[in-house]
């Protein structure tokens, strides 16, 4: 058995060195027919899969910093910097962008390792001692996968109502039962962005099908691949499906949401009462100097906006996060700069919260919208303002709407939501720089999405001509 599983290793650590296209990411020639033999070689190989979460090219720092560096939420520094994401600060990435091309390769790698992963164990029969393990295991490689086609949507294609029938550009979807053949190379072209989200809510509810109650926060679980859903479906404007998983969440999870008084300590926690799914680092398997906390608080390239930081009044407890220094603004979200072993937070029971309230809102439900708001407003507020005081949400409509908004701004700043929260919403803003006018970014826009890697469009045919616009 041991050989096979040394296969599979070997199979995720050619994915992993793999820097060339997205045909070949997609079509590996080493050998994975059988690399999964038993439940101890697939409790590995999906063990394995998460190791992608953790990359500097996605959750340790690109994916979580980009939403926020081309937002109004952050900018790197003009003065004293390291030379990294500049481009994106002053919208000017380029189709070469190596971060760019970093983020499409990790994104791929995932969704090819779990989609193996999947093949491979469904073809097995496990004794029925173990069934519900291996159903588990499968099941969190469906909502990897789902998770990993959501994140590359966001950054490469437009919102999900961009187009009124969701017909424009996405990412390619690539034939799963080939994945692994070396002899069928795959050229898949963009797919629309109506099959990528039919896909992932197929992934998603299959993953719940098969996933038993609860986990640890580092591995996924059916209250995890819920909460993804209740997300998806906001994207997709689903509204009465974001509600009730976001509710369902909520009332079954048995998570419950941080006090105040220990809201900022658990910043420096790997997981706390809340936290729904993290991706999990250690002082030894980390992104090191390149972690999204050595980037915000060692090398200090990154700053909170003072039009961000306006938002939270003095009294509310999340504005210790972002102590003044000088004339900039910390980030101290990701506290753990000397170990550099902060775990990314991915789903938690806050956003669960903002999501109901928004679906309510968008459902004209305004008192249950109002409800669910002011819980995450007034944990903010709790502690120094007398109970019967606490403001009391009364807005209907717009209103309503704009001010769930901002809530989701104060709560989920710099957590990777930022930017897609403005473009989903169609939503002018200003791009501020450290040294120079705001950068006007008008809705909708080109370069709120990333251009498709130079290396894809020189080699795979039927993408070749699906560029993003702008680019």
């Amino acid at each position: 058995m041991k050989k096979y599983i040394y296969i599979f290793i070997a199979t995720i650590l050619t994915l992993l060195s793999c820097e060339d296209t997205l045909e070949q990411r997609f079509s590996d020639a080493v050998e994975v027919e059988n690399a999964i033999t038993d439940i101890n070689s697939l409790k590995l190989a999906s063990s394995g899969a998460y190791s992608f979460l953790a990359n500097s090219a996605l959750y340790n720092r690109t994916f979580t910093l980009l939403p926020e560096i081309m937002s109004d939420n952050a900018f790197i520094d003009a003065f004293d910097n390291t030379g990294r994401y500049l481009e994106f600060d002053d919208y000017i990435v380029t189709s070469n962008d190596a971060r760019t091309n970093e983020a499409w390769n990790i994104m791929s790698r995932i969704i090819a390792t779990t989609s193996i992963v999947i093949r491979e164990a469904k073809k097995l029969s496990f004794p029925e001692t173990v069934q519900e393990d291996a159903d588990q295991y499968i099941g969190e490689m469906y909502a990897l996968r789902a998770l990993a086609f959501h994140n590359f949507q966001l950054l490469f294609a437009q919102p999900y109502n961009f187009t009124t029938d969701a017909s424009h550009l996405g990412v390619p979807i690539p034939d799963f039962a080939l994945l692994g053949d070396g002899a069928n190379l795959q050229e898949p072209p963009r797919s629309s962005t109506a099959a990528v989200y039919q896909q992932i809510i197929s992934d998603l509810q299959e993953a719940i099908s098969l996933m038993r109650t609860e986990s640890r926060p580092t591995r996924l679980d059916i209250n995890a691949a819920k909460a993804l859903l209740a997300r998806v479906y906001l994207h997709q404007e689903n509204w009465s499906g974001a509600r009730d998983m976001a509710t369902d969440v909520i009332n079954t999870s048995g998570k419950s949401l941080l006090t105040r008084d220990n809201y900022i300590a658990a910043w420096a926690e790997d997981f706390n009462s809340e936290s729904l799914f993290v991706v999990a680092n250690n002082e030894t398997d980390n992104s090191g100097s390149n972690s999204i906390s050595h980037f915000y608080l060692n090398y200090k390239d990154a700053f909170a906006t003072d039009n961000f930081k306006s938002n939270l009044s003095d009294t509310d407890v999340r504005k210790e996060l972002y102590p003044a220094e000088g004339a900039v603004n910390l980030i101290q979200k990701f506290p753990r700069n000397d170990t550099q072993d902060d775990n990314v937070h991915v789903l938690r029971l806050s956003e669960m919260y903002l999501i109901k309230a928004e679906a309510h809102a968008q459902l004209n439900e305004d008192s249950d919208a109002q409800q669910a708001l002011d819980v995450i407003i007034h944990r903010a507020l709790e502690a120094p303002v007398p109970p019967d005081t606490l403001p009391v949400s009364t807005e209907t409509g717009q209103a309503l709407l704009d001010k769930i908004l901002l809530e989701r701004r104060k709560e989920l700043a710099f957590e990777g939501f930022r930017l897609f929260d403005l473009t989903r919403h169609g939503i002018t803003f200003n791009k501020y720089r450290q040294d120079g006018d705001p950068i006007e970014i008008n809705a909708p826009a080109n370069r709120t999405i990333l251009p498709i890697p130079i290396d894809e469009i020189n080699v795979n045919p039927n993408i070749a001509n699906q560029q993003n616009p702008g680019y």
